[in-house]
């Protein structure tokens, strides 16, 4: 058989007129019908012969990325056509983003009603507050998260594993229950007897991805702008009890309490945060941050490369950071307790080990010693104790999956891919604070988002005329644009005669020149040999400080680079 048959006769699409047999289209319909990789009406434009089926549950976007990992083990065969879906009438609390998600991805889904009457090889789902007892499959319920660390809102049910879900009168729902560690196979032995035998220990797949690309880590940093910095991830899950909850100006006081030039500051947020209040709130409370410098990782964003990609971790009680404490990174936690941490968990433990981020103290500070005194291995005998089989989850899941769809497992290696490298975030920070001091003959500079705790030598504003509030350009002594070479000469001389305080005016040319104008005409400058991940905006702030140049050295985020200044042909500027 090409396709599995369903149980019941599917409903007419909407897109074939009645008056048409169903098996014979009277066109290509405009957009393909719902569901039709599993709708034996159109089982003659269908071009790969599958013989199974596999249906995807959606219920959050969390639960979405985890079931992205798990299918990628069986995605690839062509003997298999996954589809997902969703079930609009039983929402989750988090639903919201869900659909946007599927569309972007591009995923074949079908309407919960066609998923419920047709047969599929193999449903897989990663909450058990969906209605999976409609479904006519075996079913495999993983968790969405590392494990199972937190109690359901206002309950003491440990999410997961809610015997008022797993069980339909007598009988237990899942084929299937994959757990992380053998531990939690004497929870669920506590808090739900019947489902037991059911539970199957594999590791976790989201944990072996980012094993996996740990190779990766400066390819990541690279599309952060993160090369030669220092990168510090905040992470926040939703609640009372979060990371924003806890302390809202968290982020935007990080940005602004660490050099440009030494560290680069992104922020995770749970699905369910976007989900509550909306993307288009969320971005407006972080934009001052994000004004800062904050990378803001957007929803369905590639959060599994920014946790990868990161030197230390700030966050709450999530499952980011026992994610972080896996990849041996140093972690600082907030300092609010987390009622909703189930007890004796290995999010409990790592809890009582981890230093505490105090909002009050001096936070550059903390956040250097947390990651100058980190000893790796810290973390160890928690992960222990909270994931089985690092790095051969695949192993123990890939047959698994083949045993209940019951096809012959492939005769290739089982391995997770890494995370890919995303698309470069573009990164442009409206306005900073600058500030040279002179040390053995080199310029050392250092620059801030927002003002510096203490006052700077030679301390200067440089502004983006295309992001920058009217306060801050009128306060720059540099102003930075960019554009077209052929508009500099003229737009710069506009630009010094529009903002009587500003001195020069840079545009970048490449990764180690600027062009930078005064009052006196136009002239290159460069950077001999610059480091990876050199912001030639820096050059700018040279000419402030030495108007003329040649050469001198240039010492920005420990790295010394030379500088080098020559006139720039008008012709050149102009044409």
């Amino acid at each position: 058989m090409l396709y599995n048959e369903p149980s019941q006769p599917a409903s007419q699409p909407a897109s074939q007129p009645a008056s048409q047999p169903a098996s014979q289209p009277a066109s290509q319909p405009a957009t393909a019908p719902a569901g039709l990789p599993v709708d034996p009406r159109f089982r003659g434009w269908l071009t790969f012969p599958f013989r199974h089926t596999v249906l995807v549950v959606a219920r959050t976007e969390t639960a979405l990325s985890r079931l992205l990992d798990v299918v990628s083990l069986i995605q690839h065969d062509r003997r298999i056509q996954i589809v997902f879906t969703t079930d609009p009438d039983n929402p989750a609390v988090f639903r919201a983003g869900l659909d946007e998600h599927l569309a972007a991805l591009n995923a074949p889904t079908i309407p919960w009603a066609q998923a419920t009457s047709t047969r599929f090889s193999l449903a897989i789902a990663a909450s058990e507050n969906d209605r999976l007892d409609l479904l006519d499959a075996p079913i495999l319920l993983v968790s969405h998260g590392l494990g199972h660390q937190k109690y359901y809102p206002d309950s003491d049910v440990v999410a997961g594993m809610n015997p008022a879900r797993l069980l339909r009168g007598n009988a237990v729902v899942p084929q299937v229950i994959a757990l992380s560690h053998a531990e939690q196979r004497a929870d669920l032995a506590r808090i739900c007897p019947p489902a037991e035998p059911r539970a199957v220990v594999i590791g976790d797949p989201t944990l072996d991805r980012l094993l996996a690309g740990r190779f990766r880590a400066e390819g990541y940093r690279a599309v952060l702008d993160a090369t030669g910095k220092t990168l510090i991830v905040l992470s926040s899950t939703w609640g009372p009890e979060s990371l924003l909850a806890n302390d809202p100006t968290l982020p935007e006081r990080v940005v602004a309490a660490l050099p440009v030039d030494e560290f680069r500051v992104a922020l995770l947020l749970h699905s369910g945060v976007w989900s509550a209040h909306g993307p288009w709130q969320v971005r407006a409370w972080l934009s001052r941050a994000v004004e800062l410098g904050l990378h803001l990782v957007e929803p369905a964003g590639n959060w599994q490369a920014v946790l990868a990609a990161a030197h230390c971790l700030i966050s709450d009680e999530g499952s980011l950071a026992l994610y972080a404490a896996a990849l041996d990174r140093p972690i600082l936690l907030v300092e609010r307790t987390g009622a909703k941490t189930v007890i004796g968990s290995p999010l409990a433990r790592l809890a009582e080990r981890a230093p505490r981020l105090h909002q009050h103290h001096e936070l550059r500070t903390q956040i250097e010693a947390a990651i100058g005194q980190y000893q790796p291995g810290t973390w160890e005998p928690v992960m222990a104790r909270a994931v089985a089989h690092p790095g051969e989850c695949a192993e123990v899941l890939r047959p698994l999956l083949y045993d209940l769809i019951g096809l012959p497992e492939p005769a290739d290696v089982a391995e997770f891919g890494p995370v890919p490298v995303p698309s470069r975030a573009p990164h442009r920070i409206a306005s900073m604070f600058v500030g040279v001091a002179e040390d053995d003959d080199i310029l050392v500079l250092q620059r801030f988002p927002a003002g510096p705790s203490a006052p700077l030598l030679h301390q200067h504003i440089v502004a983006d005329v295309d992001l920058a509030s009217y306060r801050a350009l009128a306060a720059a002594s540099i102003l930075f644009i960019d554009g077209a070479r052929s508009e500099f000469s003229a737009r710069a001389n506009a630009l010094l005669a529009q903002w009587p305080r500003a001195e020069l005016v840079g545009m970048r040319i490449d990764e180690a020149t600027v062009w930078i104008a005064d009052r006196n005409g136009v002239s290159s400058v460069s950077a001999t040999q610059p480091p990876a991940g050199f912001d030639p905006a820096l050059l700018v702030s040279v000419v402030f400080v030495r108007r003329r140049p040649s050469p001198v050295k240039l010492r920005a985020g420990g790295r010394v680079t030379e500088v080098v200044r020559r006139p720039v042909e008008f012709g050149l500027v102009d044409g």
